[in-house]
């Protein structure tokens, strides 16, 4: 696949400090990060066609401090502390949006209203709704001209209902009302008509979906923590988003279009832009001209393809689809550069929703799996809108969940009388390994049941017999590696373990004692047994036996019982486990 050439591509401070966990926009530039030039996406959105755009990608492609980039662009407020005193315009002048001219005579010249509900993820709707007004109570003290509302045009209706909210003491409407009187109001002061940039809006909604189901609520209960959060969403963004005259745009990140709520219907200007879109494809992740950029000013242009390899393959488009990097995986490689890379990417958003549909794999389902594992490309009818209340009748939705949360990718893309159809592949070893995972987490029969069962109940010889049960009938489904047969048994167990976080905290490659234990699981019960996970490979099967007493002899060496010094449970339980292809042996010790 060819890489567009509509922008000449360029890195900001390369050699700089990386940026890691930042998306601050003003803090990366303030401080001297280094940074790739995505400062495009604000002509490009300036000038779109629709005037409200949905921009879905899977978590860590940038979508934050995209955002976060548009509203220093755009906004007439200086920056918020510590930043009061940054000067925006010298460091826009570095980038490549210099160039476009009329873009430039944009730049802080309109109110914006900026939000995140990234960390609106809790267990009832009642913490949910306080984390929402947390979110943007936190923006209504940042405009401080919010609270001048005896202004020309905000009719006395509108100064009661702001006065409520104001003064925290709403009504029931005022919430629905609240977004379109922030846009009236900074509009009617400013004398132009505002953004409204909103990141992550569909994670407070996965959310609500996820312990829903899980509660047996009747997701067309209003009264459900779904219901609650459904009707909380469509007032609050339908108000602002259809036929409001105050409004100049509105950007909105998340990773699904969730169909079939009313949430966005009637908005008539309304763009989504997938990752099967053309549409600013290039603005979220990293192109081939930026990854080579980056690693030629650091001195590690001779581990380009090794980073290809591990961090390259997503496809976003459909008539000129390109490849591109996951940006948050390279910047950490490039933080710990070596011949070993890791898999730094995690996608935990998306993750419990892709869990609720894990009973619904069946034998296809898994024959799908063992061929995406082993490279190869499956066709299927997928979209990347979600009717959440027919999830469990939807057939394509495992696929659809797959590709949009960046599990797999577009390889091609095939449109058909009944739909889409694309050529879906994982794309590359970085997601190969954390797929593993999620596929072991789905095989949760009868055999791990009693694995479980084992564990919990401190009965290590039961143990030791059901992994070899479940090994010898589940690793058929893994593509083993000559260099990586610990990392599939190490993900097998991880993935099984994912269904007892009621009970432990699972942790992996913790330190502990004097080095790291492959796996621990701390009790949250402490009348519960803690357990330690050791792997060695065998050459033979006649060296199971001598693999798995290595393994536990390097656990009590090394002390990794340490990890258990400030909670300590009923007992220990330490697991040497030595395996050979698709046989184990384990060796145990229970600690008092």
């Amino acid at each position: 696949m060819q890489e567009r050439q509509q922008y000449k591509m360029r890195v900001i401070n390369p050699i700089g400090p990386l940026p890691g966990g930042i998306d601050s926009f003003a803090r990366v530039m303030h401080e001297g990060h280094c940074w790739v030039d995505k400062s495009q996406l604000i002509d490009d959105v300036l000038h779109c066609d629709k005037n409200v755009m949905l921009i879905t990608r899977p978590r860590r492609f940038g979508k934050t401090i995209n955002l976060s980039m548009l509203r220093y662009f755009f906004d007439n407020a200086p920056p918020s502390p510590p930043f009061q005193e940054m000067d925006l315009l010298s460091h826009f002048n570095k980038l490549l949006i210099a160039q476009q001219q009329q873009t430039i005579q944009h730049q802080g010249k309109y109110p914006v209203i900026h939000m995140s509900f990234k960390d609106v993820k809790k267990p009832t709707w009642e913490t949910a709704f306080n984390a929402l007004q947390d979110a943007i109570y936190q923006e209504i003290d940042r405009h401080k001209e919010l609270r001048q509302f005896d202004i020309e045009g905000f009719g006395e209706n509108d100064r009661r209902k702001w006065q409520r909210i104001l003064e925290h003491r709403p009504q029931e409407g005022d919430w629905e009302d609240c977004l379109v009187l922030m846009c009236k109001l900074l509009t009617l002061h400013h004398k132009q008509p505002a953004w409204i940039l909103l990141d992550e809006y569909d994670r407070p909604i996965h959310q609500a979906y996820v312990v829903s189901k899980k509660r047996n609520e009747d997701l067309n209960d209003d009264d459900s923590y779904y219901g609650k959060m459904i009707l909380f969403m469509r007032g609050f963004l339908g108000q602002a988003l259809k036929g409001n005259d105050f409004l100049f745009r509105a950007v909105i990140t998340g990773i699904l279009r969730v169909a079939k709520e009313d949430i966005f219907s009637g908005v008539n200007n309304l763009g989504v832009y997938g990752v099967l879109d053309d549409r600013f494809a290039t603005h979220f992740g990293f192109t081939q001209t930026e990854v080579d950029e980056l690693l030629g000013k650091r001195n590690l242009k001779h581990r380009t393809q090794l980073v290809r390899h591990w961090y390259d393959g997503y496809c976003f488009g459909e008539d000129q689809p390109i490849s591109l990097y996951n940006p948050w995986s390279v910047i950490s490689y490039l933080g710990n550069p070596s011949d070993n890379p890791k898999a730094y990417w995690v996608n935990t958003g998306g993750l419990d929703l892709l869990q609720s549909l894990a009973h619904k794999n069946n034998p296809q389902d898994r024959n799908a799996m063992q061929t995406l594992l082993s490279g190869g490309s499956i066709e299927k009818d997928v979209s990347d809108s979600m009717p959440l209340r027919e999830l469990e009748d939807w057939k394509s939705v495992l696929y659809s969940m797959l590709l949009t949360s960046g599990y797999v990718t577009a390889a091609s893309i095939r449109d058909g009388i009944l739909g889409r159809f694309v050529h879906l592949r994982v794309p590359n070893t970085e997601v190969r390994k954390v797929f593993q995972r999620l596929v072991a987490s789905w095989f949760h029969n009868a055999p791990t049941n009693a694995l479980l069962t084992a564990l919990r109940q401190g009965k290590p010889e039961e143990f030791a017999r059901q992994l070899d049960l479940f090994a010898r009938a589940s690793l058929s489904y893994f593509d083993i590696q000559p260099d990586e047969p610990e990392w599939v048994y190490h993900i097998l167990l991880l993935g099984i373990l994912s269904h007892v976080v009621d009970d432990y905290r699972v942790r992996s490659n913790r330190e502990s004692g004097h080095g790291r234990s492959d796996i621990s699981m701390i009790p949250v019960d402490l009348n519960l047994p803690g357990v330690i996970m050791e792997f060695k490979q065998a050459s033979s099967q006649q060296e199971l036996e001598q693999a798995a007493q290595k393994a536990l002899a390097q656990m009590q060496a090394k002390d990794y019982s340490a990890d258990f010094v400030d909670h300590p449970p009923k007992g220990i339980l330490q697991l040497g486990i030595g395996f050979c292809g698709k046989h184990t042996v384990v060796c145990h010790q229970l600690l008092a």
